[in-house]
């Protein structure tokens, strides 16, 4: 299937089938056009696993249209101000650096998909959040659980769910009894007039950041790395604005937006989406649509043009997205000073990659150096 189908169909492990948008231009205007909601409770459809699936929670803002969107990322939007964030960018090169070290240790070969790229983002958005780093793989787990379309069993994606959820409500409790300075806490005490997070919404707003906050961007960096090593763009690459942004566009993580369903009919510049009808954009083939980034599938740090939409678009445009930009800066800051002989251990066709998942990556990289 490639971008020049337009809007087609997919089939879902589950026996689910639903529209699809591949081409650039539908797939901006299904994430920006308010017609398209993501509330999916109307209907049974949408969901990309079997069982429940994401889509299946009232109280989660991905699972949102204005105005309730609207007040719980009003709520949380200043945790990843731009200035709070670069505050953090000390904080975040330490840890790169840590790691680093760690991986030093551990000598050749390595996984670093498991020593750095996954580690990274999950003890950044632990400290962020103020949860415990121990419970990083419990988080790991449920996450994979969570956006896993068909690795797992319909009652065992169930059972990660609620898990996830007992969790953090005991997460919750504890820092009720012993609050801190941390963004959870900040969560804890939001009020904002008659807009206070109800106890539901605040569980699923911090699954939601746990989530988002490691499994796209760790993806992000074993991917890029994998590119700049198989391209023979990793010696001498200086990691700038217009490398990340090529990178996500090249390596776009999140592979699939949420489904969309038409409140009424919407004409896209492919085609007809009639009310009630689902559809899913598809945002790493948008990124690679060749009427749009001539040469699609080259990497090209200087390329001009539109800009990518890795991050998503609209109301649902993604929080983190400074916070994910900087980690990825962070990691190949300090890979390409750590390790400027680093390479594949095994040939590339070898590495094996994500392939049930809402997000895409390898599940190993074994390098040397």
């Amino acid at each position: 299937m490639t971008v020049e189908d337009g809007l087609s169909e997919i089939a879902f492990p589950n026996g689910v089938t639903m529209r699809t948008a591949h081409r650039y231009d539908d797939v901006r205007q299904i994430l920006a056009d308010p017609r398209f909601s993501r509330d999916l409770s109307r209907t049974r459809g949408g969901r990309l696993a079997s069982g429940q699936d994401i889509s299946d929670d009232p109280h989660l803002i991905l699972n949102m249209d204005p105005p309730e969107h609207t007040r719980i990322r009003r709520i949380v939007s200043g945790a990843f101000a731009p200035r709070r964030i670069a505050r953090w960018k000390p904080r975040v090169i330490e840890i790169t650096r840590e790691l680093a070290r760690d991986l030093a240790a551990h000598g050749p070969p390595a996984d670093l998909v498991s020593e750095f790229a996954f580690v990274l983002p999950v003890r950044v958005i632990c400290e962020l959040l103020g949860v415990p780093e121990d419970d990083r793989e419990l988080y790991r787990r449920w996450a994979d659980a969570t956006l896993s379309t068909s690795e797992l069993k319909a009652d065992e994606r169930v059972s990660a769910q609620h898990e996830f959820r007992d969790h953090v409500d005991g997460l919750l409790a504890e820092r009720r009894a012993n609050p801190g300075e941390a963004l959870i806490d900040d969560l804890v005490a939001a009020r904002d007039g008659s807009d206070a997070l109800t106890e539901e919404e605040l569980v699923s707003l911090v699954i939601a950041l746990i989530i988002a906050g490691h499994e796209t961007t760790a993806n992000l960096i074993a991917s890029s790395v994998f590119t700049l090593l198989t391209e023979d763009l990793y010696r001498g690459l200086e990691p700038t604005e217009g490398v990340i942004e090529e990178l996500l566009r090249h390596d776009t993580p999140a592979v699939y937006g949420l489904p969309r369903m038409a409140a009424e009919d919407v004409d896209l510049p492919s085609g007809r989406i009639a009310e009630g009808e689902l559809v899913l954009p598809l945002l790493g083939e948008a990124n690679r649509d060749p009427g749009v980034f001539p040469e699609p599938d080259k990497f090209d740090a200087t390329r001009d043009g539109p800009a990518h939409i890795a991050f998503g678009l609209g109301a649902h445009f993604c929080l983190g997205a400074r916070l994910a930009r900087l980690e990825a800066e962070a990691a190949l800051t300090v890979l390409l000073a750590e390790f400027p002989g680093l390479a594949l251990a095994v040939p590339a066709q070898d590495v094996p990659w994500r392939e049930t998942s809402l997000v895409r990556g390898p599940t190993r990289l074994p390098v040397r150096w």
